[in-house]
């Protein structure tokens, strides 16, 4: 369906019922927003460099909004990780099987099906102990995977808004057949149906 048809029948729920139909408005306005990349990582550890390389691959044509956020910022909240899709970059250190603890405290609050981690500042051959220390897949700059990944993401993302969608229209549906279930043929409620 196109989006001039998910917000007619979005229309045609609220006129029978408000609440209903406000719902259905809100997750068919998300499901045609542009997906969300966030581009997390600590300042100074090159995150705003796989920000731009991400924002010039996935971002290009305007369909995708990559944003940066900056971790383990003094005197700062912890950021909020409600993008469709993480990329979080971090460092390699002097033991590459090390990752800061301020990393391994942000990555432990992103859906591992969200992340995508990118090591930065090293080689090919830094990626597999920080993958295998984090239990994450993990990617160098420049590595044409990364941008599968990222795409893989993107795309599951995507699914799930329309799955979202999906669930929602089909328990207004049951909702709506319930309630005509459980009105009598005189108009009258029949309280044993809606139990």
């Amino acid at each position: 369906m196109t989006e001039d048809l998910w917000h007619r029948l979005a229309g045609d729920v609220e006129r029978v019922d408000s609440v209903a139909g406000r719902a259905l408005h809100a997750v068919v306005r998300d499901r045609a927003a542009p997906l969300r990349i966030q581009v997390a990582g600590r300042v100074g550890t090159g995150f705003r460099s796989v920000r731009d390389a991400v924002r010039a691959s996935a971002g290009a044509d305007g369909t995708v909004e990559v944003e940066s956020v900056a971790v383990d910022v003094p005197d700062t909240a912890d950021p909020v990780f409600d993008g469709d899709v993480v990329v979080y970059a971090v460092p390699v250190r002097l033991d590459p099987a090390s990752v800061h603890p301020a990393d391994r405290s942000a990555l432990s609050h992103i859906d591992a099906r969200r992340v995508v981690v990118v090591v930065v500042g090293g080689t090919v051959e830094h990626v597999d102990p920080v993958a295998a220390t984090l239990g994450l897949g993990a990617f160098a700059v420049g590595d044409p995977a990364l941008t599968d990944a990222i795409a893989a993401r993107l795309a599951a993302a995507s699914r799930l808004r329309d799955e979202h969608l999906v669930r929602m229209v089909a328990g207004i549906a049951a909702l709506i057949a319930s309630m005509r279930h459980a009105t009598s043929p005189d108009g009258h409620v029949n309280t044993t149906a809606c139990t």
